[in-house]
């Protein structure tokens, strides 16, 4: 089955490919509008022939077949017999017109079109090219766009003036994907117009960045950021050189507002911690419910990573360290935290706290909540990132406990709340279906919700379709497949039809072209990391089997007597402090690159901190990725993006050398046996070698096999061009 290509990438392909085509006949054969008139008539007749024999859904050829007919008819009329409209005028938007349905058309022909975002794109065109006739500003218009349509009618309209303001939104947008982005993009684009809106999105989601960018650099960029009256970015600009400015800085807008000062922020962080915390989360909730008022996001990404770093420094880090202690002083840094608090604590740092650490969270939160009303933290929160904290309960096995400490009416709606109206925001549909599924293990073992979950689905999939909402029935539909393979291995099998067989690694598939398995490790230079890598290295201390080479910045290790060949390729530990450890790795890679060598496996040996820079490796040739670290699970969405088909074996909690080594070492003896590895059989072979003790079984229990990557099929089936559902 073909992977998917981005809706993104494929209009810009098929735009171009059928511009070549178009634009330069256009300019030779046409000299009037009567000319573009047949040839517009001419591309409908085709267009529509296309449909009659097109085995796309119903649904949506209805919405093309009208669009194509009775849309563009009156299209076509009303700029026909527009008043004072010269022939050229009328001319090149006609040829707009019939270049927007060769592209559609094209693009369901290449089978590369994400079928739910057609009726949008159909619905939102006529203002479009009715704003770009009357040389109306387009900004407001596609205000909201994502990158899709904004590529798309940057090239449908690339000979207007128009084409090159949607070509920079177009953009913007895509680098806007990462905030990090922004700025090296505002450097190479000299001509884009839009830099105080670019900088407050920086703001929002990044403030320092600015704040150190003003430290380093005296550039065009800086001075607008001088020269703005935008009261967030003024507020950034009196922070550069402050040595306190990231303390500060997540509050900027509230300072700007007036609702805050600099001094009381500064004076909270030094002389009361959990104070400090607390305003984090006090304002989080202003936030959000301006935002369910109407208003902006604001700084909400901003202050949601403030809570993040400062929860894990203030709070987890030091419960994580006490593991061993009595509880009354393991978690007694907790003691002046309010329920909220506790609450934000468990979803902005889920991925950093031990098992046992977020079971004795939840049970203090839990005791501070009405006996038989679990259901009013809901309210207190104002079901802010509420998905995720039901989410986090399933993987801790604590989902039915929360659920059954609440009055029945309470359950059935916050599950109704779980399970609906993901489709009601297109920003973050997906994440959010992604959430659910990753709780459905743990509800498909309670009969009851089993039941209930079932039925939301098929509530909320019947509803989507009553409404055309295509983009719902493109979520509920995947949802509907992924519950059903939690409980129906028939479901599991029809999946694993469409995406690959995630039960199965099979050595075929990790193979380069010169029979070689190459797996490539990568390593940092802290003290775990250098820990992690001697530890690694003891399993080729057998000179009859393994080949040992060491370079100044990588270790090759070259298999002896394997059925298999395999070499692995680790970086050494070098100084993480001075960057050296990143500085072997690239020079590593360089190597591999230059010598034509492809990793089929990737593995990640650090601190989850660490992981960011192991993805960046990531390639679409690389079949299996272990992500040994800390959290490793919750970026299975960026290793789906860069290595499509790749199995992952990842943790939602703690990576360990106890587990890493055991478990590399097997995967390894299988395949210089040339063995595939079956990974149900596997997994249940090594939770058999881990159960002699109570601390690998518990660290087990948390790593998750390549077949029960709920979210991970969420997000393939989700991108896959001829999903029908």
């Amino acid at each position: 089955m073909q992977s998917s290509v981005s809706l993104n990438n494929m209009i810009r392909v098929v735009a171009v490919v059928v511009g070549l085509f178009v634009w330069p006949v256009l300019s030779l054969a046409q000299s009037n509008a009567r000319e573009a008139n047949l040839l517009l008539d001419a591309e409908q007749m085709q267009y529509k022939k296309f449909l009659e024999t097109s085995t796309i859904d119903p649904v949506y050829k209805s919405q093309l077949e009208r669009f194509a007919s009775t849309v563009t008819d009156s299209l076509q009329a009303a700029f026909n017999n527009k008043p004072g409209a010269s022939d050229s005028s009328i001319l090149y938007i006609l040829n707009a017109n019939r270049y927007f349905l060769q592209t559609i058309r094209a693009s369901l022909d290449f089978n590369q079109f994400q079928l739910f975002e057609l009726p949008v794109v159909l619905a939102d065109f006529p203002e479009v090219a009715d704003a770009v006739f009357e040389n109306k500003n387009p900004v407001q218009i596609v205000a909201g766009w994502g990158v899709n349509r904004t590529q798309l009618v940057a090239d449908v309209f690339r000979q207007y003036p128009a084409g090159k303001t949607f070509q920079q939104l177009a953009d913007i947008r895509r680098v806007a994907v990462n905030a990090n982005n922004i700025l090296p993009f505002l450097e190479r684009r000299a001509d884009f117009p839009f830099v105080d809106t670019a900088l407050t999105f920086v703001a929002e989601r990044n403030p320092m960045a600015l704040v150190d960018y003003l430290g380093v650099k005296n550039n065009r960029i800086t001075d607008s950021l001088k020269a703005s009256e935008r009261p967030v970015l003024k507020q950034l600009v009196s922070l550069a050189g402050d040595r306190n400015a990231a303390e500060i800085a997540p509050f900027a807008a509230e300072i700007a507002a007036g609702r805050l000062t600099r001094d009381s922020v500064l004076s909270l962080r030094i002389n009361d911690v959990p104070a400090y915390y607390q305003q984090l989360v006090n304002t989080i909730q202003a936030n959000r419910h301006d935002r369910l008022a109407g208003g902006p996001t604001g700084m909400l990404p901003a202050l949601r990573t403030a809570l993040h770093q400062k929860g894990v420094i203030f709070f987890v880090n030091h419960i994580n360290e006490l593991h061993e202690a009595k509880d009354e002083l393991r978690f007694a840094s907790l003691n002046r935290l309010r329920p909220i608090d506790l609450y934000y604590l468990l979803v902005a740092d889920e991925d950093e706290l031990y098992t046992s650490s977020f079971l004795g969270i939840y049970y203090r939160l839990k005791d501070s909540l009405p006996y038989g009303h679990s259901d009013q933290l809901m309210t207190m929160v104002q079901y802010d990132q509420f998905r995720k904290f039901l989410r986090a309960c399933s993987h801790y096995n604590v989902l039915s406990d929360y659920l059954g400490s609440m009055p029945d009416e309470s359950r059935w709606n916050l599950l109704k709340d779980f399970v609906s109206n993901i489709d009601a925001n297109r920003a973050s549909g997906l994440e959010d279906a992604m959430d659910v599924a990753d709780a459905f293990i743990g509800l498909a073992n309670e009969p009851i919700y089993r039941s209930m979950v079932g039925g939301l689905i098929d509530k909320n999939l019947n509803r989507c379709r009553a409404a055309n909402s295509f983009y719902g029935v493109r979520l509920y539909g995947i949802l509907k497949e992924v519950f059903l393979m939690v409980t129906d291995p028939v479901a599991q099998q029809s999946i694993f039809k469409k995406l690959g067989n995630y039960e199965l690694l099979s050595v075929d598939s990790i193979r380069d072209k010169d029979n070689i398995v190459n797996q490539l490790v990568l390593f940092y230079g802290d003290d775990d990391g250098k820990s992690s890598y001697q530890s690694f290295m003891s399993l080729f201390k057998n000179k009859t089997d393994w080949s040992v080479l060491q370079q100044p910045q990588w270790t090759e290790i070259s298999s002896l007597t394997a059925v298999q060949p395999v070499r692995i390729y680790a970086n050494q530990p070098l100084d993480h402090g001075t960057r050296q450890d990143e500085m072997a790795q690239k020079a590593l890679l360089a190597y591999l690159n230059g010598a034509q060598i492809k990793p089929g496996v990737i593995v990640h040996r650090g601190h989850s901190y660490h992981l960011p820079t192991t993805l960046e490796y990531l390639q679409p040739y690389m079949k299996l990725a272990i992500l040994g670290s800390c959290g490793g699970y919750k970026n299975l969405l960026t290793v789906a993006g860069k290595s499509p088909t790749a199995q992952i074996i990842a943790t939602k909690q703690v990576g360990s050398k106890a587990i890493n080594d055991p478990l590399l070492q097997q995967i390894i003896s299988r395949i210089s046996r040339k063995e595939d590895i079956r990974w149900p059989d596997f997994w249940t072979q090594m939770a058999t070698e881990f159960s002699a003790n109570a601390t690998t079984q518990g660290l087990w229990a948390e790593y998750v096999p390549p077949y029960r990557n709920l979210s991970l099929f969420v997000a393939r089936l989700y991108n896959m061009d001829d999903a029908s559902f």
